[in-house]
């Protein structure tokens, strides 16, 4: 019987397959999957049992025609050399390798592709998880990768070129809005008062509380500050504070992370042009 076919188990391959286990989207009996130390496989094989813990890559595309690749982008193009004898016209791949694009993905596999950037949100079923196919991807194979997804938070469709700038806003957010509160954390704590334990579930419960509005309560983020921000307030005094000096540290990061993905894709396509 064909399967859906998993290869990587690192720390977002592991949480996506959790994922869709505890949601059921796929039964367990139809996953195969195998991972470079097999070891890492023991715990999910004991609560999963019905899962098939393949010894090798070759087996999973053997089984498999839906195809997820959870490996580090620079060993992408090695593991399609490794199973390229058992990939056929009806093979699917689907891919997590933010600096990866689809154009060079495709020099070594000119088949079914879709791109998927997930969040580390989606532990929570939270958060979107961007999404792209090419043109041979046909909409029943489209609907399976945005259900499978969907399990686990929103989904976004996006143009290929728009993946860089949107995985810093989902994929590389989490890490960035808690460098923020941590150096919110750590400014607070220099002035005395409060333990670094109160100052952080100060912290964390108003940024939790501030999404909620914003949520729940549809308020857009210039509501939540004109109503806090009194005119002639404490508030809006460190208001201007941070809008002198913010909009010039996002303007960094996103030129640098940007221009990391650019030189990113630009070696990979040297490398995948050599194929």
């Amino acid at each position: 019987m064909e399967k859906i076919g998993f290869i990587g188990y690192g720390a977002m391959g592991s949480m996506i397959i959790r994922r869709i286990l505890y949601s059921g989207i796929l039964d367990e009996s139809n996953i195969v999957i195998t991972t470079r130390t097999l070891s890492k496989l023991n715990q999910l094989q004991e609560s999963h049992p019905l899962v098939e813990i393949a010894p090798d890559n070759a087996t999973v595309a053997r089984k498999s025609q839906k195809i997820f690749i959870f490996v580090n982008t620079g060993e992408v193009k090695g593991l399609i050399e490794e199973i390229k004898g058992y990939l056929t016209d009806k093979t699917h791949i689907i891919y997590i390798s933010a600096g990866l694009t689809i154009e060079n993905l495709e020099k070594v596999f000119p088949g079914k592709i879709s791109k998927v950037i997930p969040t580390l949100t989606s532990e929570v079923k939270e958060g979107i998880s961007l999404v792209a196919h090419n043109f041979r991807v046909d909409e029943e194979d489209a609907r399976f990768v945005e259900e499978i997804f969907k399990a686990m938070g929103e989904v976004k469709m996006v143009e290929k070129n728009q993946f860089n700038v949107g995985t810093n806003l989902t994929s590389s957010g989490p890490a960035f809005l808690s460098a923020i509160l941590l150096k919110f954390t750590e400014s607070a704590l220099k002035e005395g008062y409060f333990t670094r334990e109160e100052v952080e579930e100060m912290v964390t419960q108003t940024m939790y509380g501030t999404l909620k509005l914003l949520q729940e309560e549809n308020m857009s983020l210039e509501e939540v500050m004109d109503l806090v921000a009194t005119p002639g307030g404490i508030t809006e005094e460190g208001l201007k504070v941070l809008d002198q000096g913010l909009p010039r540290v996002f303007q960094d990061l996103f030129r640098v992370t940007l221009d990391k993905y650019e030189k990113t894709e630009t070696k990979l396509n040297r490398e995948f042009i050599k194929y």
